[in-house]
C-alpha cells in the first residue's frame, strides 16, 4: 500500500538538542498512538506540525493529499446529511402548518356557509363558494400516501425516513 517516493529535505533547525528532545517529548503527549486518524491525524499531519515547531519547511502538498481529500470529503458529507436532515424538518413543519390551515379553511367553511349574504337581487349566497375538489380533498382528510411506490412505478427510497421532527 505505501511505496517510498524520494527523500524531502526540509532544511535545517537552529534548535539544540535538549530543546529538540523536549519538543519530541511535548509531542508525544499530544501524538498518542490510540488517537490516530488516517484521515484527520496521521503521522504525516504529526510531521507537519513537527516540522513547523523546528522552523523549517513544511512538507510538500502531495505527501498527504489522500488523507486531506478524504478529510474534506467527510466534512463535506457531514454538511450535506445535516443541510437535508434540516430540509426535512422544514418540509415537515410546513407540510404540518399547511394542513393544518387547509383542515381550518375547510371546518370554518362549512360553519360559515350557513352565514349567507344577500346580494341585490333579493337572493341569497354564500360568502365564500369552494371548489368541489377542496372539499373533498380536505374530507378525505389529505393524509399522506402510505404505499412505498412512485407514480412512475419505482421504489420511494424516502418512505422509511422518520418524519419526527427532531428536538
Amino acid at each position: 500500500m505505501y511505496t517510498y517516493r524520494e527523500c524531502i529535505v526540509l532544511g535545517r533547525t537552529d534548535l539544540t538538542k535538549s530543546k529538540f528532545n523536549q519538543i519530541l517529548r511535548e509531542l508525544s503527549r499530544e501524538w498518542p498512538g490510540d488517537c490516530y486518524d488516517l484521515l484527520s491525524k496521521n503521522c504525516n499531519h504529526f510531521c507537519d506540525e513537527f516540522c513547523e515547531i523546528l522552523g523549517v519547511q513544511k512538507l510538500p502538498g502531495w505527501v498527504n493529499r489522500f488523507a486531506n481529500a478524504g478529510d474534506t470529503a467527510v466534512e463535506i458529507a457531514g454538511n450535506t446529511a445535516y443541510r437535508f436532515r434540516q430540509a426535512k424538518t422544514e418540509i415537515v413543519t410546513a407540510s404540518k402548518v399547511a394542513y393544518q390551515f387547509l383542515a381550518g379553511i375547510a371546518s370554518n367553511n362549512n360553519t360559515t356557509a350557513a352565514t349567507e349574504s344577500t346580494n341585490g337581487s333579493g337572493t341569497t349566497t354564500p360568502r365564500f363558494q369552494q371548489p368541489a375538489w377542496f372539499k373533498n380533498l380536505v374530507a378525505a382528510g389529505a393524509q399522506p400516501s402510505t404505499s412505498n411506490t412512485l407514480e412512475n412505478g419505482e421504489e420511494d427510497f424516502t418512505h422509511n425516513l422518520s418524519t419526527e421532527i427532531p428536538r
